[in-house]
């Protein structure tokens, strides 16, 4: 019986490796090719959609985030949150949201912008 449980505790373990090792063939089956994220100020002062598949991804954001402010000083203290959530789930994706910038911003319901 011992012998069972830990045979079985091995491939769950395993299971888990291989499915975040391999999240981005799963998420592509799952999601689509191009998955897009949304993040946005609290008011949708500023919104950003990323693209990471196209080469779009966090540190444009950033840049383009830094000069909205530049440009606006009015909205300085703004800062930027995701509008996604993580879904626990989906465990192929849990090294992800433990280690990606993306994951980095705190969550808030996405505002429509006008």
């Amino acid at each position: 019986m011992k012998r069972k449980q830990i045979t079985i505790l091995i491939l769950l373990i395993a299971l888990l490796v291989l499915s975040n090792v391999f999240s981005g063939f799963i998420n592509s089956f799952t999601q689509g090719l191009f998955t897009t994220y949304v993040y946005q100020t609290q008011n949708a002062e500023f919104e950003y959609t990323t693209l990471p598949d196209k080469g779009r991804g966090i540190e444009m954001m950033e840049g383009n985030f830094l000069s909205f402010k530049k440009d606006h000083p009015e909205y300085k203290e703004h800062k930027l949150f995701r509008t996604f959530k993580r879904n626990p789930l989906k465990f192929w994706n849990w090294y992800s949201y433990l280690t990606s910038e993306m994951y980095k911003y705190e969550y808030r319901n996405k505002v429509d912008s006008l």
